[in-house]
């Protein structure tokens, strides 16, 4: 009886430490969000505000020596973008990769090796396709806009999305697919009617991975756009750190504010997300 009561015991600080190693971080976000500008760097760290502000937010304070901004005042055409960006990103990524998948695992199109060319481009670092790529879409006048920034995500979220849906459609029973055949449906309908219903979870979850490798993606938008009609948020945060010193509360209030919609939208997919998260892996 002692033992079960020690290891419960040791249980509950072990969650209580790990619950407190990845909250903590959250915690300082959003009491750094509504600190006084005296608060930022007082020593030691002020762990309790003792009063909190909105200043951070509506930019009433007199100003921040050393920043361009001392409050997020003009977020919102920044989150407009990185909202456009990341649903439309996770829409197209949706669709092409379970087309894609779905083509390869049942009718094995282009075979083993196009799978394994798929995720290989997933593994290229970022920066040595950006500069090929600025110039080809300064050709094109596709900088500073939307598409030059959906176009180079899709093409960093679609091969991981393909790769693990592969394997989503594997764990499908083909027999499914030969009845609809033979009660007469196209290839297109079975994959519509049939195989998309039964393979929602893992779909929701590359729809949610792609939302938020796109919402939170710096360096080709800092490459490809230069203004706030196409910037997005990650662009947005960089204005608060400067040679002279960081805007913390500002830093941390749009932080929080970047933080909303994904935390939403994961939300809407939770049910989906945990068990297409688990099923089948990436085997191939």
């Amino acid at each position: 009886m002692l033992r079960k009561i020690i290891i419960s015991f040791l249980k509950w600080i072990l969650l209580i430490i790990i619950l407190f190693f990845f909250l903590f971080p959250v915690y300082w976000l959003v009491t750094t969000a509504f600190k006084h500008s005296q608060d930022w760097f007082s020593w030691p760290p002020v762990l309790i505000p003792r009063s909190l502000t909105l200043e951070n937010f509506t930019g009433q304070a007199r100003g921040f020596e050393g920043s361009l901004s001392s409050s997020i005042e003009n977020i919102v055409p920044y989150l407009k973008n990185s909202l456009i960006i990341a649903l439309f990103t996770s829409l197209f990524c949706t669709i092409i990769s379970a087309s894609a998948a779905y083509s390869i695992a049942r009718f094995k199109t282009g075979g083993r090796r196009l799978a394994s060319w798929i995720v290989s481009i997933r593994m290229l670092p970022p920066i040595s396709t950006v500069l090929p790529i600025y110039i080809l879409f300064r050709n094109l006048k596709l900088l500073d806009t939307w598409w030059a920034v959906i176009l180079m995500h899709l093409v960093f979220t679609i091969p991981f999305s393909t790769w693990v849906l592969i394997s989503f459609f594997n764990g499908i029973p083909k027999e499914l697919d030969e009845a609809a055949y033979i009660d007469g449906a196209s290839i297109w309908k079975t994959f519509l009617y049939l195989i998309l219903p039964l393979s929602a979870p893992g779909i929701a979850a590359m729809a949610t991975l792609a939302f938020i490798m796109s919402w939170g993606e710096f360096l080709i938008a800092l490459i490809l756009t230069s203004s706030p009609r196409s910037q997005t948020l990650p662009i947005f945060l960089g204005r608060y750190i400067t040679g002279f010193r960081i805007a913390w509360g500002p830093l941390a209030a749009a932080g929080l504010v970047t933080m909303i919609p994904v935390i939403v939208f994961s939300f809407t997919m939770q049910r989906y997300l945990l068990k297409g998260l688990t099923f089948g892996a990436v085997k191939y």
